[in-house]
């Protein structure tokens, strides 16, 4: 494909997006799968395009707005490419499969832009966040506000946890440098890989061996957290695909019972193949009808360990989601509190006498995270903050991370990870 071509295909992309409402990821998928022809670099190349105007939506809209512009894709595309130094007659040409020809009076507006007054725009509209929930974010950030949110506008690393039931970072590492792969020792988990650049990690043959998993690195401190041992019996409450899943599975060596439960099916699908590949034996898969299946109140106390990755926000993901941040309203973030309380509450009857709650989330938002943990505690007496697990190695990147004894708190910038939270809870022992 031309340049000009994966161009015109962003922002096809774009206005699919914006019909359709659904994510990004998704809508990029369906599109590839629809044109086979499109190559792994041209893919490449059209989602760093679809990618920088969802993560500058905002500033990109400001910038149209100073020229008496509307918001369409084919214009926010276009402002994105004069940032980045592209001249727009070379691209917006007319030609088959290219962009349409800008007008002389869309064109004279464009060339109006001056990028250097988007230095006077409030803040909220320079770092792209929704007016709305920036002062939460703040709130929750103080002085490291701008530099998180700077954070989140940035491309995300590729990171893996190498599977220790079949391998380890010795063993893999030469085969990714036989094949060219550039890549780095993780500082936070001490099974992780990180590749800066984007790799096809999905055809190389250590993962079809099940070698190694994609998942961030503090998708990874989450599952290190939990400190399961083998023998242990643990729910994963909120499994999805279960990255945290599998990594608890390899902790346990196998050994002990993890169940992993959800209410998406296919979801639950996908966690089953993921477990034959990695050489995983100790997982039962359930799916839930809700937070208040029977199946709790048949599994009532029964677990060591139980891990709550609760549904949210995902204001700390914001990196490889840039499109979410534009579909939360606030609406939404009074349903998703609802949620999270009820599927704590009803996920803590799975606590044995003395084994451990743990919450966690993908967002930076106090709402979610500490007033959720206190509004839990003053509810249900048997429950006190614990000691989270591993704890010795979480003090060793104790200036990467925010770290109390029952807390854990990754962010952006500081962490170089995903923004996450999580809080261990210990139920009291029957007298």
């Amino acid at each position: 494909m031309r340049a000009a071509a994966r161009v015109q295909a962003a922002i096809e992309l774009l206005d699919e997006i914006d019909r359709t409402g659904y994510p990004a990821d998704r809508t990029m998928s369906h599109y590839f799968r629809q044109r086979r022809y499109i190559g792994a670099g041209d893919k490449r190349e059209i989602s760093e395009h679809l990618y920088a105007v969802l993560r500058h939506r905002l500033s990109l809209q400001h910038l149209l707005k100073s020229v008496s512009l509307t918001s369409s894709s084919r214009l926010l595309m276009a402002v994105h490419l004069l940032q980045i130094g592209t001249k727009l007659e070379s691209v917006f040409d007319g030609q088959r499969h290219n962009p349409t020809r800008f007008g002389d009076t869309q064109l004279e507006a464009l060339g109006n832009i001056e990028f250097a007054k988007l230095g006077d725009a409030p803040l909220y509209i320079r770092l792209n966040v929704p007016e709305w929930i920036a002062p939460g974010l703040e709130a929750v950030l103080g002085q490291r506000f701008a530099v998180e949110m700077q954070a989140l506008n940035e491309r995300a690393s590729t990171d893996i946890r190498v599977n220790s039931l079949k391998s380890s970072r010795q063993q893999l590492g030469p085969e990714f440098e036989r094949q060219g792969l550039k890549f780095s020792d993780g500082e936070l988990a001490p099974s992780a890989i990180v590749f800066e650049q984007r790799v096809a990690l999905f055809d190389t043959d250590a993962f079809k061996r099940g070698e190694f998993e994609v998942q961030d690195q503090g998708s990874q401190l989450l599952a290190l957290a939990t400190g399961v041992r083998p023998g242990d019996k643990v729910i994963d409450f909120c499994a999805g695909a279960g990255g945290k899943t599998l990594a608890m599975a390899a902790m346990m060596q196998n050994k002990g019972t993890l169940y992993a439960c959800d209410i998406h099916s296919k979801r639950l699908d996908e966690l089953k193949k993921r477990c034959r590949r990695a050489g995983v034996h100790n997982v039962r898969v359930h799916r839930l009808s809700s937070e208040q299946d029977k199946w709790i109140k048949q599994h009532s106390s029964y677990a060591d360990a139980v891990l709550v990755d609760a549904p949210c926000t995902g204001t700390g993901t914001w990196r490889r989601n840039p499109d979410s941040r534009w579909r939360l309203d606030s609406g939404d973030l009074q349903y998703l509190l609802q949620l999270q309380h009820s599927i704590l509450t009803n996920a803590a009857r799975l606590v044995k006498p003395g084994g451990k709650l743990f919450y966690a989330t993908c967002s930076l938002l106090q709402e979610e995270n500490e007033r959720q943990i206190d509004q839990f505690l003053d509810a249900n007496a048997q429950f006190k903050p614990s000691v989270i697990g591993n704890l010795n190695l979480f003090q060793a990147i104790a200036d990467k991370v925010e770290l109390s004894a029952n807390t854990l708190r990754t962010y952006p910038a500081l962490s170089g990870c995903d923004g996450f939270y999580l809080c261990a809870l210990q139920r009291a022992e029957e007298s």
